[in-house]
């Protein structure tokens, strides 16, 4: 039998054997080639070369945008993951209908990129007149779930402000629903064809919009609840008092705070008890909330002439953060991102404006004891400091100069504009600008690329957008000389409702 034969079993096992080794060597290579693609090698298909690899990542808004790299077709649409050699691209999205969106980038070894944000506006919207008026509405402002819209009248003889209020999400209707609310009488006290209304701030229910009233006889500041407007209130009456600025606190409608700046002192008022509680702070240029226990404050209090210092005020106890150049703007704000807290500070005579990443930590720290930068922002004479809707940005301008640093990447972007501006320009979300430019609604991505002019628009800040960012609103003069609400459609194409 074959098994009792000494050569065969001897050839089996030597057959056997080298079964073995090529498993082996299999496996090897198999681990080897797994091992370098998860590092990021690859194999050039074209001359047999090793190549270091990154990643790409890009989707748009709206889906399905056909994908160039360097101008050729990757027959792939968005959403998408590519696996690219290392090296330089100019990447362009293409829909039919819509403009396209362009930008360069390097992509280094090992690398991933993500551009997973751009925004595809159609080349010839389709636009819907919602309402005329004689002249221009006073106030145009929206909640903060993009919701509701509010349109002031621009009526002469009311004698409470009115407002037309539209719901964002009926404008694929027919007929969009819109219904008159109105500031009930008495709740302003000197209410005229003079008067000016400034929006300051909305609550977090999406129901209370705190008003700035501005008059021949001074300003005061007024709640107006749109939803249960018998509830509206004047916060100068209910606490007998003349603030300078008021904010919610916590972005709530149960408490407010009242800045006095004569003295500096910053109050907690509770509205159902009616009552002011003792200064929180004192010796106050300019403060910003954050959050119920977390202040960033002003004050030249102890510092040398022409100084200020910018202060944390954590729970009862202040903390210095940077001493700069006294001005008559102080660029002060906080925001939370990935878990981190991120503070900027800095005035309007500075040369530079400081970011800072978790600062108390470092102040708490015996071995460090003060706030250290991250990175400084060069924007001389900025007049605005702000963190995107999802403070991944943050950036400073002073109009057509801009200064914008990424939490995520790490970067940081001075730039400006050719394009003259009405006023500042403001996030349209969380990574555009958006404002007026030439009586157009202009728009461009944080970094100043992909700048676009959308619509004629009469409004400084360019236009509002439902929550589905699917209607764009602005108010655009019509030929006859009226002011119109417009509803621009930010789709095209297939993507257009059937009416």
């Amino acid at each position: 039998m074959d098994f009792l034969d000494p050569r065969k079993r001897r050839a089996y096992n030597i057959r056997l054997l080298v079964g073995y080794v090529l498993v082996a060597v299999v496996i090897i290579l198999a681990t080897v080639i797994l091992v370098y693609g998860a590092n990021g090698y690859g194999i050039n298909t074209k001359t047999g070369q090793i190549v270091q690899n990154g990643l790409l990542f890009t989707d748009s808004h709206p889906g399905g945008a056909t994908i160039y790299l360097n101008g050729k077709d990757k027959n792939a649409n968005t959403p998408s993951r590519l696996i690219l050699p290392a090296g330089k691209y100019t990447l362009t999205l293409k829909r039919a209908g819509y403009r396209d969106w362009s930008r360069q980038f390097t992509l280094s070894e090992q690398s991933v990129a993500r551009y997973v944000y751009p925004f595809l506006f159609p080349q010839k919207p389709v636009i819907t007149d919602l309402k005329s008026y004689a002249t221009t509405p006073p106030l145009v402002t929206e909640t903060p779930n993009q919701h509701w819209l509010l349109v002031q009248s621009s009526d002469s003889a009311a004698k409470a402000p009115i407002f037309d209020q539209f719901d964002t999400t009926t404008l694929d209707d027919k007929t969009p629903v819109v219904t008159p609310v109105s500031l009930p009488e008495g709740v302003l006290t000197d209410y005229s064809s003079s008067s000016v209304l400034t929006a300051v701030e909305w609550s977090t229910d999406n129901n209370n919009l705190l008003l700035k009233h501005t008059s021949a006889n001074g300003s005061e500041f007024v709640v107006f609840n749109r939803a249960h407007p018998d509830q509206s209130f004047n916060v100068n009456q209910l606490f007998n008092t003349d603030p300078t600025e008021v904010n919610f606190y916590n972005k709530k409608a149960d408490q407010l705070y009242l800045f006095n700046q004569a003295d500096g002192s910053l109050r907690l008022g509770d509205i159902s008890a009616k009552q002011l509680a003792q200064p929180i702070l004192s010796n106050a240029l300019a403060y910003k909330p954050y959050g119920t226990d977390l202040l960033t404050y002003v004050t030249a209090q102890g510092e040398p002439a022409g100084k200020a210092m910018a202060k944390i005020w954590d729970d009862g106890k202040s903390y210095n953060l940077y001493e700069f150049s006294a001005g008559t703007h102080y660029l002060i704000n906080a925001a939370q991102f990935q878990g981190h807290f991120y503070y900027i500070a800095g005035s309007d005579t500075t040369d530079r404006v400081n970011i800072y990443k978790d600062p108390l930590n470092d102040i708490k720290n015996p071995s460090v004891g003060k706030a250290l930068p991250i990175l400084a922002l060069n924007d001389p004479g900025a007049t605005e400091a702000d963190f995107s809707d999802n403070a991944r940005f943050v950036g400073i301008e002073n109009l057509q100069r801009f200064a914008v640093y990424d939490f995520e990447t790490k970067n940081a972007y001075e730039y400006s504009i050719n394009q003259p501006l009405q006023t500042n320009m403001n996030w349209m979300d969380g990574h555009r600008y958006i404002g007026q430019s030439n009586g157009q609604v202009f728009v461009m991505d944080y970094d100043g690329t992909n700048q676009q002019s959308i619509n004629p628009t009469v409004m400084p800040v360019g236009a509002l957008f439902s929550a589905d960012y699917n209607h764009m609103l602005t108010i655009a003069k019509s030929p006859d000389g009226k002011l119109v609400l417009e509803d621009i459609d930010m789709r095209a194409g297939a993507d257009l409702p059937k009416r």
